[in-house]
């Protein structure tokens, strides 16, 4: 039987995967997000839109007010203004934690990061790591998972380098030994539908990654490879990436920031089982992305890029 299923964020790249997965699978979804109307497609697809916004709590309680299951995809790929790490993370959390103690809802799913909480000098995994032990002291039916790189049509990551790479003969490599973990948006949908009304699931984190780990440079390797671009990996020194990420984070939309570059400097891998066996097998890279790569985008995936590069990561609001 259908859910009655509250999605907050649920406007960005994950979200959406969500969304559909959700109306798949027969539940009635409300996608809660600040800018609605931008978010029209969804309600041809079904799910209702409201308006919420995380970091002053408006709007959170009409949005929870029916519903089963609340889950939770905000995330900051930078900060800017009064949408913070610390803001949109933790108050957030905050907020939305007790309006759902508030309505009496049942399930409460969590997006966090691997690496939450494992890295202090990063404000971003720092306030992850607090957001998650908020979700653990509360009393609501929770479940938290912390998925690597989250790819597929319309991605923030392998897009931004085919873009990057159409205009350039160089491609900047930093921390090119860095190693990830990538995880294909359909799988990390699926985790979270199969976990709707699913009380096995309670209590529980879940780490998501593919069935492969790769380097960064393995990675950019692999996206040339299957564009058939022929492009120089420069690695960057340390005392160049962190001017770039300086001067860069003043940029409207900021390719690199410091803090990004210190997640940089730490492996984005599974500690254990790449995928949980309950969710089913992970997709292999190498066989979704010739998949969406080399395709011209259309407005829909147009859609999904300008909503992913927002200020939330991830699951965008």
């Amino acid at each position: 039987m259908g859910q009655r299923v509250c999605i907050i964020g649920g406007s960005g790249f994950v979200g959406r995967a969500i969304v559909h997965e959700a109306i798949q699978h027969g539940h009635q979804v409300t996608v809660a997000c600040r800018h609605p109307e931008r978010a029209r497609d969804l309600a041809v697809e079904g799910a209702q839109l409201m308006r919420a916004d995380v970091v002053d709590g408006r709007g959170l309680d009409e949005v929870v007010a029916d519903a089963d299951t609340v889950i939770y995809l905000v995330g900051l790929l930078f900060e800017k203004g009064r949408y913070s790490f610390e803001a949109a993370h933790v108050h957030g959390v905050e907020h939305v934690l007790a309006a759902c103690k508030r309505a009496g809802v049942k399930q409460y799913l969590h997006m966090s990061a691997l690496g939450a909480g494992h890295i202090p000098a990063s404000a971003y995994a720092r306030t992850k790591g607090e957001a998650e032990g908020f979700v653990r002291q509360s009393s609501l039916n929770w479940t938290t998972f912390r998925p690597s790189i989250i790819y597929g049509a319309g991605d923030n990551f392998f897009n931004q380098f085919k873009k990057m790479s159409k205009s350039l003969p160089i491609l900047p490599v930093i921390s090119g030994a860095t190693r990830f973990q990538p995880v294909w948006v359909q799988d990390v949908a699926r985790a979270f539908v199969s976990s709707i009304g699913n009380r096995h699931v309670a209590g529980k984190t879940f780490e998501l990654g593919g069935p492969q780990s790769y380097s960064f440079r393995e990675l950019l390797e692999l996206l040339m490879a299957e564009l058939g671009r022929k492009r120089l990996l420069l690695p960057v020194p340390d005392f160049a990436a962190r001017l770039m990420a300086s001067l860069m984070q003043f940029l409207p939309t900021p390719p690199l920031t410091p803090d990004q570059l210190i997640l940089l400097r730490h492996d984005n891998v599974v500690d254990g089982e790449a995928f949980p066996a309950e969710f089913g097998e992970p997709a292999a890279l190498e066989l979704v992305l010739p998949t969406y790569i080399r395709a011209s985008l259309t407005e829909d995936m147009q859609q999904q890029l300008n909503t992913s590069r927002s200020y939330y990561r991830k699951g965008g609001v």
